[in-house]
């Protein structure tokens, strides 16, 4: 989409009125019908393939995000006990 801007001055106002209107750019060769009958062969192919991919993917990301939580909760907890052992001994 390309704007068309109309910019005319307004000698009331110091400043100029401005405004775009968007038209949509169509490609006349390709219709949402004939589109989409070809993105569904290789939205098929590529969702057989992916599916595996991204459970994998998704086992690797949490568990690397477990670990990084681990790690970083371990001071907090210990800082935690730490306050509490003090506030006891007063």
């Amino acid at each position: 989409m390309k704007p068309t801007p109309q910019v005319s001055h307004n000698q009331n106002s110091d400043f100029p009125f401005t405004d775009h209107n968007y038209q949509s750019t169509r490609d006349p060769k390709i219709s949402a019908g004939q589109s989409a009958a070809k993105l569904t062969g290789f939205h098929k192919l590529s969702s057989d393939f992916l599916g595996t991919e991204m459970v994998r993917d998704y086992v690797t990301e949490f568990s690397a995000f477990t670990i990084i939580a681990l790690i970083s909760a371990w001071p907090i907890c210990l800082s935690i006990m730490a306050i509490v052992r003090m506030a006891r001994g007063y």
